[in-house]
C-alpha cells in the first residue's frame, strides 16, 4: 500500500547507528531459563504514553514475543478520537504492506508442495499476461514469480486501477486486469523497484489456481490454519467488527475507503493473532508438528534476493533483511489510509514485535518503539549484542578533476532527488539535509564515513547512468537525472503544451505535482525536480523509469491519475 520505497527507506534510515557499513558475524543468542522482561514492558508502557501525545496517535497496539512465548500483547488509547471504544490486543487494524510477508507465506505453502516454483516464468500461470514496453520485445515474458515477490519484475508501484492514488471503487480482477495498460518501469530483474501489482500478481495466480478470490484462499489456507481468526482480508467483515481502529490523518477520520489491491495490502489483522504468526516463524513455520514450508524455501524466503557483492541489507521474499546487533532483522512495514504497522523478528535469538496504530503520522512513533522493544529483549535475552565491527580495509585513489566533474549532477531513485557536488578537488554527496564527503576507492566504486558504498555504471559513451547504494535499504538505485551546465534541450511546443499543475490523490489525500520546463527540457515535480524524455509521441518517461501521458484529459504519471488545475 502506501509502502512506497521511500517509506521503506525511511525505516532503514531510522537504525542507521547500526552501522550497516561494518562486516557482521551472524551469532546465534542463547536464552536462559527464564527471561523477566518486567522492567522493559514497564518503560515501554511509559514511552508508549508518551509519545502517543506527542505524535497525538489516537491508538496504539503492540505485541512482543520471545519463542513461543508472547511476553506483552497490550492496546493504549482508542479506536477513534471519540474515546467510547479502547484499543485492546484484539483490536483489527489495517496492516498495509505488511499483508505481503503474509501472502507470501502462503505462496512459499503452495510452492512446498510443488505447485509452484520460484523460477516458474509469470506467464505459465498467466498466459495473457501483457505489459507495455519500450525494452527488448518480450521483456515481460522474463517475469519470474521470484522477480514478482522480491520486487523486480521492473514493474510500476501502482496499478493503472485500483491502486493508491484512484478514487474509483473496482474488483480484484479489474484492478488486475488494468497491469497490461501500463508499462513496464525498468528492465526485467535490473533494479529493486518496490511494487504493489508484483504481488498482487502473485495474489492472481493463486486465486486463479484455487477457483476462489483471494481474500477467500488466504483466510482458508494461511489465516485459519495458524490461529488468526480474528484477521481477515473482507473489509465489509472487518468495519462491521466493533473493535476496528479507524483511520486517521491527523484529527480527520478517513472515512471507509475499500482496498483493491487485496494481496498486497489488505489485511486486517490485531496484535494477538500477528503474534502468532511470529510464534510458527519461530516454529520453522511448522504447524501440528508438521513443516508446512520447506527448510530450502524458508531460507529463500530469508535470503537477500539478486544480491550484490558487497551488499548487506535488501529484500528477501515478501520480506526486508538487514544485519542487526551480530544477527539478523527481518522486518515489513505497512503504512497507508491513515494507519501504520510495523513487523520484525530477529531469528536467531527467536525474538519479535508487532506495533500497529490508526496514523498515518505514526512512523516515528514505531521506529521508536521497535528498537526500543528489539533492543532491550535483546538485553534481557543475552546481554545486548553489538555488531562485530570489522572495518574492512577500503583503498584510496585520487581521481582526476575531469572524472570528478562526470559525476557531479542529480541523481533520482523513487521519491527522492539527491546531488553530487565538487567541492576543493572532493565529492560531495547531498541528501536534503544531509550532507557527506564521498572518498574514492575506485573508478566505479565510492564511499563516504556513514557507511553509504556507490557503485557506478557508465553508459557506452563512458557516462554515468546510475549508481546503486548497495549499503543503503534494499540496493537502492540512483539514476542519473541532469548535470550542471547541460546543453540546452529542444524546447518542445508539445513538451510546453503539458506544463501545468496537477491534483491527484494519494491515500484518498490531496496531492499536487507540477511539469515544468526547465533549460528546454519539461521537468516533473515529484519526488524532486526529474527530467522527462519524450520515448515516443504523447509517451514520455521520467529519468527513473515512470511514464507520463495523458488519456481523456487525465494526466497519468506512473499509472496514477492526475487533473490539471
Amino acid at each position: 500500500m502506501k509502502n512506497k520505497s521511500w517509506v521503506a527507506l525511511s525505516f532503514f534510515l531510522s537504525f542507521a547507528s547500526l552501522n550497516l557499513s561494518a562486516q557482521t558475524r551472524s551469532t546465534i543468542i542463547k536464552s536462559p531459563k527464564v527471561n523477566d522482561y518486567s522492567l522493559l514492558i514497564k518503560r515501554l508502557d511509559s514511552l508508549i504514553k508518551k509519545r502517543m501525545a506527542q505524535y497525538n496517535i489516537k491508538g496504539v497496539s503492540i505485541a512482543l514475543v520471545d519463542n513461543q512465548s508472547v511476553i506483552l500483547q497490550k492496546g493504549f488509547g482508542f479506536t477513534d478520537k471519540t474515546g467510547k471504544t479502547t484499543v485492546d490486543e484484539k483490536t483489527l487494524f489495517s496492516i498495509q504492506s505488511i499483508s505481503k510477508t503474509y501472502l507470501t507465506t502462503a505462496f512459499l505453502m503452495e510452492a512446498s508442495k510443488g505447485n509452484y516454483k520460484l523460477d516458474d516464468p509469470l506467464i505459465k500461470y498467466y498466459p495473457s499476461f501483457s505489459i507495455k514496453s519500450r525494452f527488448e520485445t518480450n521483456e515481460p515474458k522474463k517475469i519470474t514469480l521470484r522477480h514478482l515477490l522480491s520486487h523486480r519484475a521492473g514493474l510500476c508501484q501502482e496499478a493503472p486501477v485500483g491502486g493508491n492514488y484512484d478514487t474509483v471503487h473496482c474488483t480484484y480482477k479489474e484492478h488486475i486486469k488494468s497491469i497490461s495498460d501500463g508499462w513496464l518501469r525498468f528492465p526485467v530483474g535490473k533494479f529493486y523497484s518496490y511494487s504493489n501489482e508484483g504481488l498482487d500478481l502473485i495474489g492472481f495466480i493463486l486465486s486463479k489456481k484455487a477457483g476462489i478470490p483471494i481474500g477467500d484462499y488466504l483466510k482458508q489456507n494461511l489465516l485459519t490454519p495458524l490461529g488468526m481468526n480474528n484477521s481477515t482480508y473482507n473489509q465489509d467483515d472487518a468495519y462491521g467488527n466493533g473493535n476496528t481502529a479507524k483511520g486517521y490523518y491527523g484529527n480527520n477520520e478517513l472515512k471507509k475507503t475499500y482496498i483493491a489491491d487485496v494481496a498486497a495490502g489488505g489485511l486486517y489483522s490485531n496484535a494477538a493473532d500477528m503474534a502468532r504468526f511470529l510464534r510458527y516463524q519461530f516454529n520453522d513455520c511448522k504447524i501440528n508438528g508438521k513443516a508446512t514450508i520447506s527448510p530450502a524455501l524458508l531460507t529463500q524466503m530469508h535470503t537477500v534476493q539478486f544480491k550484490l557483492e558487497e551488499q548487506k541489507a535488501g529484500y528477501g521474499l515478501g520480506i526486508m533483511i538487514k544485519p542487526y546487533h551480530g544477527a539478523t532483522l527481518l522486518y515489513h512495514p505497512g503504512g497507508g489510509y491513515g494507519y501504520s504497522a510495523e513487523q520484525a523478528w530477529i531469528p536467531e535469538a527467536k525474538l519479535g514485535v508487532v506495533i500497529l496504530t490508526n496514523s498515518a503520522d505514526g512512523y516515528a512513533f514505531n521506529q521508536e518503539i521497535l528498537n526500543e522493544a528489539l533492543e532491550g529483549m535483546l538485553s534481557v535475552k543475552s546481554g545486548l549484542l553489538k555488531p562485530d565491527i570489522q572495518q574492512a580495509h577500503k583503498p584510496v585513489i585520487q581521481l582526476s578533476d575531469s572524472y570528478l566533474n562526470k559525476l557531479t549532477g542529480t541523481y533520482k531513485t523513487g521519491g527522492k532527488l539527491v546531488e553530487i557536488r565538487k567541492s576543493a578537488g572532493k565529492l560531495i554527496l547531498m541528501s536534503g539535509s544531509d550532507t557527506s564527503f564521498l572518498t574514492a576507492n575506485s573508478k566505479t566504486k565510492i564511499s563516504d564515513a556513514k557507511g553509504n558504498e556507490l557503485i557506478f555504471h557508465f553508459n557506452k559513451n563512458g557516462m554515468p547512468e546510475y549508481y546503486i547504494n548497495v549499503n543503503q535499504n534494499d540496493a537502492d538505485f540512483y539514476i542519473f537525472n541532469d548535470a550542471p551546465n547541460e546543453k540546452p534541450g529542444t524546447n518542445k511546443a508539445s513538451w510546453k503544451a503539458l506544463t501545468g499543475t496537477y491534483k491527484g490523490y494519494n491515500d484518498r489525500q490531496e496531492e499536487i505535482i507540477k511539469l515544468f520546463m526547465k533549460n528546454g527540457y519539461l521537468y516533473c515535480s515529484a519526488g524532486g525536480s526529474t527530467k522527462v524524455s519524450e520515448y515516443m509521441p504523447g509517451i514520455l518517461f521520467t529519468a527513473d523509469g515512470e511514464s507520463i501521458f495523458k488519456r481523456n484529459g487525465i494526466l497519468y504519471l506512473g499509472n496514477r491519475a492526475y487533473y490539471r488545475l
